[in-house]
This record gives C-alpha cells, sequence and structure tokens, in this order.
C-alpha cells in the first residue's frame, strides 16, 4: 500500500515511534553532536549527561498547542511541526539560555495520512536542526483533532539568566522587531477562510481583502507568512544575556499573548519580586509603564491596511500575540552599546508611577488594559 494511502492506525503507537526515528534522519540535514546523551529517541526516557554545578540552571520549558486554537487556516503540517519547536524554543531564547533537547509529544486522529505526519514530523525535525536542539524523545497518543505537547530543556548561567523582573524606574522599554505582523495576518487568513467556507458570494469580505492588498500586497503577504511560520529570537536571547551583568541588568520576556499582556506579567512579576508580602503590595509598589504612539514601529501601510480591514492598528500591536519578539527593559547607559549587536526599538520607559499607559501622537494618555489571548476563556 503506498504511504499517502496509508493511515497512522495502519501502523499503531510502536510503528510511529520507529517512523520518527526513521524521518528525524531523512530529513535531518545536520549532524547534531548527541555524545550528551546516554539515550536517544526510542527509549522510555532521556537520560541527559549534563554537567550540573551551583552556577548554572537546567531551564525547561513546554507548550501544548491544540490545532482548532493554534494553527491557523492555510497552515500546513510541515508548519505546525515547526511552530511546536518555534514556540518552545523562543521560551529557552528570552532566557538567555543554550538549547539542550526537545521532547516531542503528539496526539493525532487515527485516520490521518501518513504523508500528512511524515510531513508535520520534518517540520520538527527542520525546526531543531535550525535552532541546533537535537529531539530526543516523546510520546503518541490518539485524539479527535492534532495535539502536540512538546517540552525544551536548556542551560544558562545563573548570573545571566534573563527574567521579567528586576527594572529600575528610568529604564528603557523595548521590543526586538516590529510587532503586530502575525496579529494582521490571522485576520487577512480569517477573511480568506470565509471566503472559502462562503457558499454564497460576500462582496463585503471581497472588497475589504481586495482593499488591503490593494494598499500594500507584499505587505499582506509577509503577514500571512509571519502568521503561518513563527520564528524564535535565539540569537537575540544570547546578545541580551551576554550584556545581563550586574551593574546592568536586563529583564525580557517573550511576546506570545500580546504586547499589553506582557507589560502585565513583567509588572506582577516584578511586584512579587519586590514585595516577599502580598499584603498591600499594589498600595506600595511604585513602577510602571509608558510607551508612545510615535515611537511604534508601524509603517503608515499597516495602519491603511487595519482601517481598511475596518480594525485599530494599535489593538493589533498591543493585544495579539503570536509575534515571538522580545520584550525587554534595559539601562540607558546599555542603550548605545547593545545597539551595536541588534536592531530592537524603544517604545518608552519604567516610570516611578504604579500604571500602563500610552502617550497618543494627540499628546492624550490613555491606560492600557491587560487584553491579550487567553485560553479556558
Amino acid at each position: 500500500m503506498k504511504s499517502s494511502q496509508m493511515k497512522v492506525s495502519d501502523l499503531g503507537e510502536k510503528g510511529i515511534i520507529e517512523r520518527i526515528i526513521e524521518r528525524s534522519k531523512l530529513c535531518s540535514q545536520s549532524n547534531m553532536d548527541l555524545s550528551n546523551f546516554a539515550t536517544s529517541i526510542g527509549d522510555d526516557s532521556a537520560l541527559t549527561n549534563i554537567t550540573m554545578d551551583e552556577n548554572s540552571y537546567l531551564v525547561s520549558s513546554t507548550d501544548m498547542l491544540i490545532e482548532h486554537s493554534h494553527f491557523p487556516y492555510g497552515m500546513t503540517y510541515f508548519q505546525m511541526g515547526y511552530k511546536a519547536v518555534v514556540v518552545n524554543v523562543s521560551d529557552l531564547a528570552s532566557m538567555g539560555a543554550d538549547n539542550i533537547g526537545f521532547l516531542l509529544n503528539i496526539a493525532i486522529p487515527k485516520d490521518t495520512l501518513l504523508d500528512d505526519f511524515d510531513e508535520l514530523i520534518c517540520g520538527v525535525i527542520k525546526a531543531c536542526d535550525e535552532y541546533d536542539i537535537p529531539l530526543i524523545g516523546g510520546d503518541t497518543n490518539q485524539a479527535g483533532e492534532i495535539i502536540i505537547s512538546g517540552t525544551a530543556i536548556g542551560q544558562v548561567d545563573k548570573d545571566k539568566a534573563l527574567m521579567k523582573y528586576g527594572f529600575q524606574t528610568g529604564d528603557l522599554v523595548c521590543i526586538s522587531e516590529e510587532l503586530g505582523l502575525a496579529a494582521l495576518g490571522f485576520e487577512l487568513l480569517n477573511l480568506k477562510k470565509q471566503l472559502t467556507n462562503n457558499l454564497f458570494e460576500n462582496v463585503d469580505l471581497e472588497k475589504k481583502l481586495k482593499a488591503a492588498y490593494e494598499i500594500d500586497s507584499s505587505l499582506c503577504e509577509m503577514a500571512i507568512f509571519k502568521a503561518l511560520k513563527p520564528e524564535a529570537r535565539y540569537l537575540e536571547g544570547h546578545i541580551l544575556r551576554d550584556h545581563n551583568t550586574k551593574d546592568n541588568r536586563l529583564t525580557a520576556t517573550d511576546i506570545t499573548d500580546g504586547l499589553a499582556s506582557e507589560f502585565y506579567e513583567i509588572i506582577n512579576s516584578d511586584k512579587k519580586f519586590t514585595y516577599s508580602s502580598s499584603e498591600n503590595l499594589n498600595d506600595n509598589y511604585k513602577k510602571g509603564i509608558r510607551i508612545y504612539e510615535d515611537k511604534l514601529p508601524v509603517e503608515e501601510e499597516y495602519k491603511e491596511i487595519a482601517d481598511a480591514l475596518g480594525l485599530d492598528y494599535l489593538d493589533l500591536f498591543l493585544h495579539v500575540g503570536e509575534d515571538f519578539e522580545f520584550l525587554f527593559t534595559i539601562n540607558k547607559e546599555l542603550k548605545n552599546q547593545l545597539s551595536d549587536d541588534m536592531n530592537f526599538y524603544i517604545i518608552g520607559e519604567i516610570i516611578e508611577k504604579n500604571t500602563l499607559e500610552i502617550v497618543l501622537s494627540n499628546g492624550d494618555i490613555k491606560n492600557i488594559s491587560s487584553e491579550g489571548y487567553q485560553h479556558l476563556k
């Protein structure tokens, strides 16, 4: 029987595991050094020989991706697998960690075509190659839709780890690259999905999509690409880590659920770090974030496209995630030194006031809501 006609149920779990091993050899283009591992893919557990000392942290992160929630319309099986690695590597990168290994847990419908399954696994292996993080084990199961849970393991020196807390009043608030492209891409993909699934002609939807592409078709395609194939800022994480010293502390996090949501995350983290007791914590805490609309790296065409789609561009920029860029803070002395090593945008500063606010182009100041994507809501 041709593989294009076979289903994963034809092989069963053990056969699928063997196929992952086979595909990892076929799809991988690199010769990764697995000498640090006593065992490799296929064993019940991965036994890791790693130098553990009092000066290092073992860093681990796990993320679960569910088909209907995390894989937008138009995403290929390859891109699904690739994203499963990216979301975990991004978490390690935002801590400044070096990658060690990746564990893959996957549940799939039993009637999934083997060719589709192979494509998904090749996406996983390709991302592992890209970020130099070997696939060292995992588990398989059956489900009504594709569910991928990845676990990434890394290591970082304790005095170099990038935390969410520890910033000071006057520190600069920065982002690693432009935001909002993934959010725009999701909107465009959703429009295309509605048009595809609509049995009848929908003139309004067609007009919106056409208007967006007429403004800047390359920007639309870039946004869709960003939504379908995100990348982790692994190199940037290492650069930030290397600049993180006792005298020049950095804080960092990756932007997954929206910039505004991450603002609240780092503020809440810093509150807990500052006060051992939660009693009267909000009354005593005197740090906040102020950003400026004029400092946000947003092209005019982006604003025009959002307007054509009936959307508020600031809403896309602040409240929709999946960009996997970094939100980080630096002291002013580090600005010029860091700019020699990486691109980033300064969008605001830490203020001596327990608020999160944006100064609009017209001078008005508005509070920023904590709205962002949340599961189970």
